[in-house]
């Protein structure tokens, strides 16, 4: 078991074989098969990857349990890897829950247009098809955040404006006014008389406008 000096846990990188590395049973993490199989892909072309975090297995003597990279303990030994580089974590049942419920989740988030712009300079030293199989995006995704990057903002803020204008124009306007108490069975009659008449959307409103329009008729006769 050959070894080196890990600037992490100031214990020594171990190169430990893989039939003595076993999962945590806490372990919470999943991935998708897609995801899975580029990882793998990325392994098998690197040839490299980040060491895993283990510690002494608390039950089997010389034996380790994987704290961080499950997946990659999986991917090394579908790829035929015999022993797998790790870093020991010595640490108790206590801090190994911990460790479980941490080094999976404390992480950063893309900023989207950070990542679009390493991924079309990704797009311009590896072939789309070929970069799918490296990366979570597939390659229509890839080249949906590659061309949002040269959308002319200025005018689709200046379309969106417009629009909103029109449909602002063409709305339905609210129309709010007291009417004295004598006169609501007279107002709500002629509006329920009226919505009676028509048909869709909005019938009460549109039967007021039929009243006002029949009164103006009858006005200017």
């Amino acid at each position: 078991m050959s070894s080196s000096s890990s600037p992490l846990t100031g214990e020594s990188l171990l190169n430990i074989p893989i039939e003595v590395l076993h999962a945590h049973p806490a372990n919470p993490n999943d991935m998708s098969s897609a995801l899975f199989e580029k990882l793998k892909t990325n392994i098998d072309l690197e040839k490299r990857y980040p060491p895993l975090i283990v510690r002494e297995h608390p039950e089997i003597e010389g034996e380790y349990q994987v704290l961080d990279g499950h997946f990659r303990k999986m991917a090394l030994e579908q790829l035929g890897y015999t022993s797998v580089s790790c870093y020991p974590w010595p640490c108790d049942d206590r801090t190994a829950l911990l460790l479980l419920a941490t080094l999976n989740r404390l992480e950063g988030q893309d900023i989207p247009a950070r990542r679009a712009v390493l991924l079309e300079e990704l797009a311009d030293l590896v072939e789309p098809d070929d970069l799918e199989k490296f990366i979570p995006e597939n390659t229509q995704r890839v080249n949906e955040m590659i061309s949002m990057m040269n959308l002319d903002v200025d005018s689709i803020l200046s379309d969106l404006e417009s629009r909103f204008e029109t449909e602002r124009q063409n709305s339905p306007r609210l129309t709010s006014f007291p009417i004295e108490v004598e006169d609501i069975n007279d107002v709500d009659g002629a509006i329920d008389r009226a919505s009676n008449l028509l048909i869709g959307k909005n019938r009460r409103g549109r039967a007021l406008a039929m009243v006002c329009r029949g009164y103006l008729e009858v006005a200017d006769a």
